[in-house]
């Protein structure tokens, strides 16, 4: 019997920003102590796992999606606007890494033996340039976040974080790309329309001195099991930060869930049973309101 594959949830592209010659340091919670320990890891032995899909996946992540996405993640880390054609595709990069993690899939494994689901989607893991949810990130403002010379951005292994549903004007979207540059799909006013709107072209803005800091406590918070950083960037903020809350509540698996209506309160009721249910934990209500409103200045 031939092996499982070796399921990149995240992508060796998108990871080894973060690698000296020696790879990154890993800051991962301990199944054994169930304590949050660190320890050295080479650069392409991080974001993977066995057997989490199946080689026809696997492969098509590479040849139909991520060699793309590969090119459209050096323009936008090198400040090349880029074209419509081109913000679909990263879209659909985006939405992917949001449900191809150990995160994801636990919970959406829990999801499908409570209502006894057998079928799976046709685009399972690579989603497809024609899904309308790809306008939700396409059509909004997006902007990137330099972080200043003394700080850094952080890589989760649920690498993208959402603040809510995709669909909501109030929901924005975080993704590093490199120790010092983050990825945003801003918020939008609440009159927003995410099939028509156009957006406004990619911005830039510095962070000040500490703010990044904010952003890798969510995203040590959110956390499914393991994050990296430089081994530069190691230190006492990150030893104190990230043994206090790695994972302390992962990523909600928001796609799971239709929203019907305005009843968006008994969306993210369900989602929050749904974690509670799978993990054993009483989550209490997801409450990310620091992080949004996210508007472009």
């Amino acid at each position: 019997m031939s092996k499982q594959p070796l399921s990149h949830y995240s992508p060796k592209f998108a990871n080894k920003a973060w690698s000296d010659a020696d790879g990154y340091t890993t800051y991962f919670s301990c199944p054994y102590s169930n304590k949050i320990k660190k320890s050295s890891s080479g650069w392409k032995q991080w974001g993977r796992q066995r057997g989490l899909y199946t080689w026809p996946i696997e492969d098509s992540l590479n040849k139909d999606l991520e060699t793309d996405a590969a090119i459209i993640y050096e323009k936008i880390c090198s400040y090349n606007e880029i074209i419509y054609e081109e913000r679909i595709l990263w879209s659909q990069f985006l939405l992917s890494q949001l449900v191809r993690t150990p995160t994801y899939i636990r919970y959406e494994t829990k999801a499908r033996d409570i209502f006894g689901i057998t079928e799976k989607p046709l685009h399972d893991r690579i989603g497809c340039k024609d899904c309308g949810d790809l306008t939700f990130i396409a059509n909004r403002d997006w902007c990137l976040l330099l972080a200043d010379e003394d700080d850094f951005f952080v890589r989760s292994d649920n690498p993208v974080l959402q603040t809510g549903f995709i669909e909501l004007p109030e929901t924005c979207l975080f993704y590093p790309l490199t120790p010092k540059l983050c990825f945003v799909a801003c918020s939008m006013p609440p009159s927003w329309n995410g099939f028509i709107n156009k957006p406004n072209e990619t911005r830039g803005y510095k962070l000040a001195k500490g703010a990044a800091h904010l952003y890798n406590f969510h995203q040590a918070k959110t956390t499914g099991e393991s994050l990296i950083l430089s081994p530069k960037h190691d230190g006492a903020i990150a030893e104190t930060m990230f043994k206090d809350v790695l994972g302390i509540y992962p990523q909600p698996p928001f796609s799971i869930h239709i929203l019907d209506g305005n009843n968006t309160q008994a969306a993210f009721e369900s989602i929050r049973q749904l974690m509670s249910a799978t993990d054993g934990f009483n989550y209490p209500n997801w409450n990310p309101k620091e992080l949004q409103p996210f508007y472009q200045k």
